[in-house]
């Protein structure tokens, strides 16, 4: 059963008690036979100053990654607010496009820009 923003409120067999009682309240969708729900990707680590940086340097080892694209985008953000703001709003605009329900994510070392 779902909400009227078509979030999830209700999911369990057709056959419990809570579900009897859902259904005979709202329409019911029934998930075909061998079809799955799937749920939104969770990110459990994500540092948003390396979103600038995406897809780039893939033949580098971690480190050498971060020494030349990760550090250098932290620290141009921290000098510039409203980068900071552009990257940041739009990082949060492709977590929501491809599905992301929830993440840990770090931003900078400067407060201002947090």
């Amino acid at each position: 059963m779902t909400d009227d923003r078509g979030v999830i409120i209700h999911l369990s067999p057709a056959s419990s008690e809570s579900s009897q009682k859902h259904i005979h309240q709202s329409s019911v969708k029934i998930i075909p036979a061998g079809s799955f729900l799937f749920p939104t990707f969770c990110d459990l680590h994500l540092h948003a100053p390396q979103f600038m940086y995406q897809g780039t340097g893939l033949d580098l080892p971690l480190m050498e990654w971060l020494d030349n694209y990760a550090y250098k985008a932290e620290e141009s953000l921290d000098r510039n607010p409203d980068l900071a703001t552009k990257v940041y709003r739009r990082l949060a605009q492709r977590l929501i496009q491809v599905g992301t329900g929830a993440v840990m994510l770090f931003g900078t070392i400067k407060t201002e820009t947090k």
